[in-house]
């Protein structure tokens, strides 16, 4: 509208039969003009004011996006961290379940034994005790010795092998059997 009333008095300015009437309608189209002027610089600011917070905004999202997937990472890392913490500590079960025969013996002295094979059913079943157990909210905040005598209890291991559980005593142990005498 600004734009047309300009165009309308530049018309009438340039028609003008007197030159009074030419001088008013020049200022008249002056100060039209010059709000024209200012109306489009305003809108123009106002185009870059939203594209700049579109910008911003967009920019903000993708930085959220990030420290998400950076948190999530984490926590999978962490959780993975305690799940490899719980799953060495029951193998350490495996190494204190063996009587000494079982004791591989090399050059440099005792070697502890080797865990039961990765093929293993114990390792299926603390797998999915892991499983289970990294669902819980609270799997990175509880006692990892807790976890790890749950863990144990479950696929069926002695915990008090490395633990001393108050209230709770070890599992007898089956000794070897005694060589003949063949003296």
């Amino acid at each position: 509208m600004s734009l047309e009333l300009a165009q309308d008095l530049q018309q009438r300015a340039l028609a003008a039969e007197s030159a009074e009437d030419a001088v008013r309608l020049a200022a008249a189209f002056h100060r039209v003009a010059r709000g024209l002027r200012q109306t489009l610089a305003l809108e123009l600011k106002v185009i870059r004011y939203k594209d700049e917070a579109a910008r911003e905004t967009q920019q903000a999202a993708g930085l959220a996006e990030t420290a998400r997937r950076a948190e999530a990472d984490a926590h999978d890392q962490a959780v993975e961290q305690r799940a490899d913490a719980v799953r060495a500590r029951v193998g350490d079960t495996f190494w204190s379940e063996h009587e000494p025969p079982d004791w591989r013996i090399t050059e440099t002295g005792r070697e502890l034994p080797l865990r039961p094979p990765e093929g293993d059913p114990i390792w299926d079943r603390l797998d999915a005790f892991l499983d289970e157990a990294r669902t819980r909210e609270d799997f990175l905040t509880r006692d990892v010795h807790r976890l790890v005598i749950e863990a144990c209890d479950a696929i069926g291991a002695d915990p008090t092998l490395i633990y001393a559980i108050p209230g709770r005593r070890p599992a007898e142990t089956t000794a070897e059997p005694a060589a003949a005498d063949s003296s």
